[in-house]
This record gives C-alpha cells, sequence and structure tokens, in this order.
C-alpha cells in the first residue's frame, strides 16, 4: 500500500533491497507504473497514499543460465 511520501522510485526500491543499484532501480520503477497503470493513472509521480499497489511479475536480472 502506497504511504505518504512514497514514490515508484522508493518502491521498487524496498522491493529490490539495499543492495540495488541505482541502474535497477531505474529499470524497476517503469515495471511498477505499467503493472498498475490502471490504479496509478496517467501521472507515475501523483500516487495517493492508501493506494494498493500489484508487485509486478518477476524477471531475471542476471546473466542467462548456460
Amino acid at each position: 500500500m502506497v504511504r505518504p511520501g512514497d514514490s515508484l522510485w522508493t518502491i521498487a526500491a524496498e522491493h529490490l533491497g539495499q543492495r540495488a543499484a541505482p541502474w535497477e532501480i531505474a529499470a524497476e520503477w517503469p515495471r511498477w507504473y505499467e503493472g498498475n497503470r490502471d490504479v496509478i493513472g496517467q501521472h507515475p509521480g501523483r500516487l495517493r497514499p492508501g493506494t494498493v499497489l500489484r508487485r509486478p511479475a518477476e524477471t531475471h536480472h542476471g546473466p542467462s543460465p548456460s
């Protein structure tokens, strides 16, 4: 659930964990937006506290398995 002061960046960073690099967060927050556009609306920078967001589908960020 969105709390006052949250942004898609902070939500994505929290989801990825403390070791997430800025480039990983930059790649992740748009996925949160795309997966929740119906509840966020046209402005990803305007989250409303209390909005419930769905976690995006997991993707693999490391090297491809051999």
